[in-house]
This record gives structure tokens, sequence and C-alpha cells, in this order.
């Protein structure tokens, strides 16, 4: 009579093979970080975020950066939030991180603070942006950047009552070189100013990469 085929290795194979699917240093086993949406400033452009965008994704963060459809608020707000509705939509209802640069953090705000977006918003950060506007933005018309005017509608209204509705953590982040570095609204979680970079070279600085990884980590970056 034939001996019986030998199973021992085959099943050694399965069990190391499940196993190793729920080792803790797995990526099965790792916990998925929330989206991120990147929104670009005034006359800007999702590509300013590539460098942005790849250091996100290695670390972890499902990232979209918006090409918004203009320089008026309100509908750029309205597009940040069609985008967020795809980003829950396609990973299981997770609430988001928004990163906003110049006046995209503006755009960004509108929507937490008027569009329902805090209740979907882990985090608010913002790099270069004139919370409390730009003087020489009250040179345009409204709907191509004068909303950010110290003295238009929009800033008073994002500004009046909460500024910072919870329960959004935010993080403001600003260059030495920025005019508006000094700017500051109630309820914010962590300010820091890093020295020397551009106002437009902000999105692709390292240093404010960093910064942005350390904030959506939790960390005031410093």
């Amino acid at each position: 009579m034939p001996p019986r085929p030998h199973r021992i290795r085959p099943l050694l194979i399965i069990a190391v093979a499940l196993l190793g699917g729920l080792c803790p240093g797995s990526p099965a086993q790792g916990a998925q970080r929330e989206p991120v949406i990147l929104v670009h400033g005034w006359n800007g452009s999702a590509t300013e975020f590539a460098q942005m965008q790849t250091a996100l994704e290695q670390a972890g963060y499902p990232t979209y950066a918006i090409d918004l459809p203009g320089e008026e608020n309100l509908a750029n707000a309205q597009a940040i939030a069609d985008l967020v509705e795809q980003a829950r939509g396609e990973h299981g209802g997770s609430k988001v991180s928004l990163v906003g640069h110049s006046m995209g953090g503006l755009s960004a705000r509108y929507y937490l603070k008027s569009l329902g977006g805090a209740a979907k918003t882990l985090s608010y950060i913002s790099m270069g942006t004139g919370q409390l506007g730009y003087w020489p933005a009250c040179l345009l018309p409204a709907g191509q950047g004068g909303q950010m005017c110290p003295t238009s509608s929009f800033i008073t209204q994002l500004n009046s009552g909460d500024p910072t509705p919870d329960p959004v953590r935010y993080t403001l982040l600003t260059s030495s070189l920025d005019e508006t570095r000094n700017d500051v609204i109630a309820g914010v979680w962590c300010r820091a100013e890093f020295a020397g970079v551009a106002h437009a070279d902000e999105p692709a600085s390292p240093v404010f990469i960093d910064a942005v990884l350390s904030a959506l980590d939790g960390r005031c970056p410093s």
C-alpha cells in the first residue's frame, strides 16, 4: 500500500502566510490615514503641490490636490465640498484634513464654517493665509480675489462669531516673509512661523511639507 501523502509542509506554509498577514508591521494591519485635500491659492494650480502630495502619500495619506474653478471663495468652497464628498466616498466615509495655501486657506475655512464641513474634517492647516484679509486685494474685483480685502463682507462674515468651529483642529503656518504672518484668529490649536520661505514657494518647501506632516500627526511643528 503506498504511503499517505505528506501534508505538514503545505499546512505550515498556509499557517505562516496567515500569520504573516496579521503581523503588526504589515500593510494589511496598519490603520489607514485620513484623506487630505490640498487647496491652492490665488491664481494657483494643483501642480504647486506635487512634492507635498508625494510626501503625504508616502506617509500613508490618500491625497487630493484640487484645481479650483476660479478666484471667488464661495464657488471655491463648494468645489472643496464636492471633492471632500468624493474622497470620503472612496475611503469609507472617513473624515478628511484640509491644507490650504494663501487664499485657498480662506476658501477652506468658508467650507468649514458655512457649508457644514466642520463635521467632516479632522484638521485644517493653512500656509501663508491672510486670515484677516490682505489689503492689496482691495484693488481687485470681488470675484477675482477682492474678497480677500480686510473690509469685504466675505472676511467680515468669515471672522464673525466663531471663526474656528469645532471639532476641527486648526493649525496656522506662516513664513517670516509673509505680510500677513501676524494674523491671529481665536480657537487655533497651533501656530508656527518659519524663516525665509518665499510665499509662492511654501507648497513645495521641504520646511512646510515637514510642518504639514507634523500637524497632520497631531504635533505642533516648530
